[in-house]
Formats: C-alpha cells, sequence, structure tokens
C-alpha cells in the first residue's frame, strides 16, 4: 500500500503534537510554518519537547530505530504549496483567531484541490471557517486535545455542508491513530464543542463557588477530584496547561 501523505499548517504544540501522532502512524508529513525559524522551532519542539520523540524513547515506547524513521517521514517547510502537494488530507493547527484561520483556509483553497480540509480549532465553528473556501463541502473539524501524543479523545465537527466522505475519513483516521472519535454537529451560535463547553461551565461554576466564600480553590478541586475522580480539579489545570488555545 501506498505511504499517506499529509500536511499540519502549524507547528506550535498543537501541531508539532499531530505531526509527531501521523508520523509515528506511517504518514508522510509536511509541517508548514510561516518562516524558516518557525520550521526550525516546530521541529525542535517535535523531537526534544514536552511529549516529544525524546519523551517516547526514554519512556520506552519508541526505539532509536523507530525515532530515526519518524523523523524520515517528517519535513519542516515555509511552502504552502510544497507542503500541501499530493496530501490525502490537511489539518490546521494555527492560533486560535478566526481571522487568522480564516486566512489559512483561503490560503489552503488556492493551493490545495479536492482533499479534506480539517481544523484543530478549539471551538470556531465549521462553518465560520469554511467561509474561507470555494468548496465548503470539504471542510471538517478535528479537535485533538493537548498533549496530542496522550490524550486520546478527538472531537470531530460538521457543518450541514460537510460532506459525509469528509466526515468517514476523519473517523477512519482516528481510528487508524488509536484514539477515540465523537462525531457532532456545528453550532455556529456558540464557542466549543463538547469537552470545552461541559468544562467551561464547570470552571466558571468553581469559580463562582470560590468568589462567594464557600470554599478555597484547594478545597473546590479535592471535592471534584476525589467526588467524581477527574484527574484534576479546574484550578489545578491552570496549573498544567488548558485546552483553550
Amino acid at each position: 500500500m501506498a505511504t499517506q501523505r499529509a500536511a499540519v499548517v502549524g507547528g506550535g504544540i498543537m501541531g508539532a503534537g499531530i505531526a509527531q501522532v501521523l508520523a509515528r502512524n506511517g504518514y508522510d508529513v509536511a509541517v508548514r510554518e510561516i518562516n524558516q525559524e518557525l520550521a526550525e522551532e516546530a521541529r525542535e519542539r517535535l523531537v526534544s519537547g514536552s511529549y516529544g520523540l525524546e519523551d517516547a524513547v526514554e519512556g520506552g515506547y519508541l526505539s532509536e530505530d523507530e525515532k530515526s524513521a519518524v523523523l524520515e517521514r517528517l519535513t519542516f517547510t515555509t511552502d504552502l504549496d510544497e507542503a500541501t502537494n499530493g496530501t490525502d488530507f490537511v489539518i490546521e493547527a494555527v492560533t486560535e483567531d478566526l481571522a487568522i484561520k480564516g486566512q489559512v483556509f483561503r490560503d489552503l483553497d488556492a493551493v490545495t484541490d479536492d482533499q479534506p480540509l480539517y481544523s484543530n480549532t478549539s471551538g470556531f465553528s465549521v462553518t465560520s471557517i469554511a467561509n474561507g473556501v470555494s468548496d465548503p463541502s470539504r471542510v471538517a473539524v478535528t479537535h485533538f486535545f493537548n498533549p496530542v501524543p496522550i490524550m486520546s479523545m478527538v472531537e470531530i465537527v460538521r457543518a450541514p455542508q460537510t460532506d459525509e466522505a469528509v466526515v468517514e475519513r476523519a473517523e477512519e483516521l482516528v481510528d487508524e491513530l488509536g484514539k477515540t472519535s465523537v462525531t457532532i454537529d456545528d453550532d455556529p451560535g456558540s464557542y466549543g464543542f463538547i469537552a470545552n463547553r461541559c468544562h467551561m461551565a464547570m470552571r466558571e461554576e468553581a469559580q463562582r463557588i470560590v468568589d462567594e466564600g464557600i470554599a478555597t480553590e484547594e478545597q473546590v478541586d479535592k471535592a471534584l477530584e476525589e467526588g467524581y475522580n477527574l484527574p484534576a480539579g479546574p484550578f489545578s489545570l491552570r496549573g498544567i496547561g488548558e485546552e483553550w488555545d
């Protein structure tokens, strides 16, 4: 079977994590950044950053030979046309700014043909992102969770105009990566999908409890962690990074 190719636009924490997982599962992956310095930082992040390839080797999840093979499947470039040429799909993972994402999708529209275009947005509607593409039927959301190499959940979000084949390809991809997906419909009237909307509600109520003097932050975290078996309460999460970017 021919090796499949994918492009990840944006090499930050999320983009590097997505690219790593794709490459570890046999994909040839091009990571596109806006300048050479950021492209080099993306490579360094993927190799030496938290949950990068070196951590995987140290933890016994990859051998040195496997790490070398993964790196051979990765390229880092500033050329969007080069990155996306011949790809099976593209995943956008730039900063969580709708204007920036819109421009990225307009640029992708100019250099891609009919392959699926996925956004890793934490909560912008598919409809708003797809407005930048002449054929919005090929746009959907694949929202990976941070850190991508160890978190299993991916929220797949479709707009009314999204082609069912685009959704099915996303579901197949999640299965290939050994992750778990939920597929839901777009809600243009709100920010967030399932997990972030529920967590935001919990976080707001937790802050209200503290502001009203009912309990301390530590007590709220303890109650939720011990009472509902959460790995980390809403205030603890501030210290280890949240899924809002």
